[in-house]
């Protein structure tokens, strides 16, 4: 696995250099930055320069691509404005699962409250409910299986969301959300070795029509 503290230091090092003072923010996402990456995870890099144009997209790609394992590099650049316009209930990940390296996203990001935790958490179990049906009915049986562990990782989000709505605290982490879980909710974390798929689809499309319920509720009380 890469080390990615000493890689993310030496990747800020090289874009302070090349960027000066118009680098605001680079942040780690993702399995690195909640500390749950293998062998097989991407390095997701947030960046935030005070604008891009398409010669800071070059020189940003010749940086990353020559860092060792330069090829697992992902993930979101902008410039400042265009986060300030960003539609703000997906501004949520980058809120909550963003690890700063330099920095920092005070003031750099529009405020955000539980409207938007509700939105966020809307979108995404409509998206899970929506995906989950149009896959059942028109989707090979042999797809099945890996839309089903997409679908566990987005649910994630939805549910970690859905947690900071009711409890008035973030969690970071999938174990951490996990020992906060029941019923449906954990199984869509943890579901049975050996699940059949139809199981996982009717399981999903029940507890996704339930988040998307207790969001609209979590919305309008805001």
């Amino acid at each position: 696995m890469v080390a990615v503290e000493a890689w993310m230091r030496e990747l800020s090092g090289k874009l302070s250099r090349k960027f000066g003072s118009r680098l605001l923010f680079l942040g780690l996402q993702g399995s690195y930055g909640r500390g749950e990456a293998n062998e097989d995870s991407d390095i997701d890099v947030v960046t935030v320069l005070d604008r891009v144009e398409l010669s800071d997209l070059d020189a940003y790609k010749a940086i990353v691509s020559a860092m060792p394992e330069g090829e697992k590099a992902c993930g979101f650049l902008c410039g400042a404005a265009e986060l300030k316009n960003w539609p703000q209930y997906d501004l949520l990940a980058l809120a909550q699962d963003t690890q700063t390296v330099y920095g920092a996203l005070d003031g750099l990001l529009p405020p955000m409250g539980r409207r938007e935790l509700a939105e966020g958490a809307a979108i995404g179990a409509s998206g899970l409910y929506h995906a989950a049906v149009h896959t059942y009915l028109y989707a090979p049986r042999e797809e099945w299986p890996g839309f089903l562990s997409a679908a566990e990782k987005s649910a994630f989000f939805v549910l970690r969301t859905l947690y900071e709505l009711r409890r008035g605290r973030r969690v970071q982490t999938r174990r951490e959300l996990l020992s906060c879980l029941t019923g449906d909710e954990r199984a869509m974390l943890a579901p049975e070795e050996g699940e059949a798929p139809e199981a996982a689809f009717a399981r999903l499309v029940r507890w996704s029509a339930s988040a998307l319920a207790e969001a609209h509720r979590a919305g309008g009380e805001a």
